[in-house]
């Protein structure tokens, strides 16, 4: 039976050495979280780096044993200190990430970098080799892997290859940056499926293209556009990335309450300058400037999970972030009143869904995003709906889930102080109306449904047509 191998830069759980050996850790990210709900039960094969530089029977052990507890395979890809600082840090996070976000000053052209880029791609086409089977079927993710394909077809692998982009693809003016725009779109094109999650995204790709790439046909049509390059025929679609929508409505029934003496806006992400963290304390700041009648009686928590990239942008925004936090609770706040509630740590499963479920305001507020998930689910849990959802117009989710959400521009702190201000004395009626919008469109397209459209796309396949893990699989199978 044919199997699928899914491929993504870090597996989703990644090992931190400490006294007494290993402990898994869960890989932050919409990537991890999404695949894991896809991929959940499936004999799925997902090959990843998880974190460690040498791989001992020890390490393999705990990474199969963390694998089956999710429901499929997990297969590690060592990696030396050299190639993580010069593929991750370098060229995927030090070159791609910030141009793609649109941040290009951030952006670091350096040579060895591309070097280690070109060589990653080639250890990890070198492992499926020794992996896939004839009629396995691959399915690659993220920005790291542009040139994964190609190795494959110099290795003489001719299975079925689809890509999903996790983040938005930039416009020309940005992509052009890069010195080497050329091999990464010839690369890309060696796979038989590219999706994006907006169509904003897919325009910007096909610009670039269209701009760079000789002796290709790109007919534009509905869902699917199709590329002649080469000889060969390459699809390309939009796949807006979901959630499990049933799985946190059911543990939003079992929440319990929370202290809700105050309004609550809440605010999950991840430490990144792409999330707008910055320009949402400014815009908080501002809203307590402008609004005195909400003082003591509104109270923002804000959730920062650490950032597994090791780069001194991080190690700065904690900084400056940190420091606001510090300047509004001191101008404002009060001996029984605290104007931000900082955590500095992923939330736990059970406590974020508490916070889904019980809090006025979500505020999703990046400066650029592939998608964001965060607000579906929000709106996921949110099941007595009286929630609303505040998102950034930079986030993919804005051009799918608009019409039942408060949009602001993460630039504007007047308007998204305005904004604030609106979602707060919104009525009930016009409250429950916009989450039931927004609840009724994620629990139709939703994780599922993102998945299956998919694969069926690349592979005329849905999820269910692989084969189910087994409780018990044979350690030798895998390693």
């Amino acid at each position: 039976m044919e199997r699928l191998i899914v491929v993504s830069a870090i597996l989703p759980i990644h090992l931190q050495k400490e006294k007494k050996g290993y402990k898994a850790k869960i890989s932050p990210g919409g990537l991890v979280t999404a695949l894991k709900q896809a991929l959940y039960r499936r004999k799925a094969i997902w090959i990843g780096w998880a974190g460690t530089e040498k791989l001992t029977k020890q390490i393999k052990e705990i990474i199969v044993s963390e694998g089956a507890k999710e429901g499929f395979i997990l297969y590690p890809v060592p990696l030396s200190v050299e190639e993580r600082k010069k593929f991750f840090d370098g060229f995927s996070n030090g070159i791609i990430w910030p141009l793609f976000h649109t941040f290009q000053a951030y952006a670091r052209f350096d040579p060895e970098y591309w070097n280690a880029y070109r060589s990653v791609n080639r250890k990890f086409a070198q492992i499926i080799k020794g992996l896939v089977h004839k009629d396995d079927l691959i399915w690659v993710h993220d920005y790291h892997f542009f040139l994964l394909p190609e190795y494959l077809k110099k290795l003489n692998v001719k299975n079925k290859t689809a890509f999903f982009l996790h983040i938005p693809f930039p416009n020309p003016e940005l992509f052009f940056k890069i010195p080497w725009r050329i091999d990464l779109l010839r690369g890309l094109l060696q796979y038989d499926l590219i999706g994006f999650h907006t169509y904003i995204d897919r325009k910007n790709f096909l610009d670039c293209i269209n701009e760079l790439i000789e002796d290709i046909n790109i007919q534009v049509k509905e869902p699917i556009t199709e590329i002649s390059y080469r000889g060969r025929k390459v699809k390309i679609g939009v796949f807006p990335i979901s959630i499990d929508f049933d799985k946190y409505e059911k543990a939003a029934e079992k929440a319990k309450p929370i202290d809700r003496r105050r309004k609550i806006i809440l605010g999950i992400d991840r430490l990144d300058y792409t999330k707008g963290l910055i320009h949402k304390l400014k815009a908080y700041r501002y809203f307590l400037e402008k609004y005195p009648q909400f003082h003591c009686k509104v109270k923002l928590v804000q959730a920062v999970a650490p950032n597994i990239k090791k780069l001194p942008e991080y190690d700065q925004l904690k900084i400056e972030f940190e420091h606001l936090v510090s300047d509004i609770n001191g101008r404002f706040g009060t001996d029984r009143w605290t104007p931000v509630h900082y955590i500095a740590k992923r939330l736990e499963f059970e406590k974020q869904i508490r916070y889904y479920r019980y809090s006025d305001i979500c505020w999703v507020n990046p400066i650029k995003d592939g998608m964001n998930l965060i607000g579906k689910e929000f709106a996921a849990s949110n099941i007595d709906g009286t929630g609303v959802l505040i998102l950034s117009e930079f986030a993919g989710a804005a051009t799918e889930i608009h019409d039942y959400s408060v949009l602001v521009n993460p630039y504007d702190l007047e308007g998204t102080a305005l904004s604030l201000y609106r979602a707060l004395t919104m009525d009930d009626k016009k409250k429950k109306k916009m989450m039931e919008g927004l609840r009724k469109h994620i629990k139709k397209y939703d994780i599922n449904w993102w998945s299956n459209t998919f694969l069926e796309t690349a592979f005329g396949r849905k999820m269910e047509d692989f084969p189910v893990l087994e409780d018990d699989i044979p350690l030798h199978e895998i390693i």
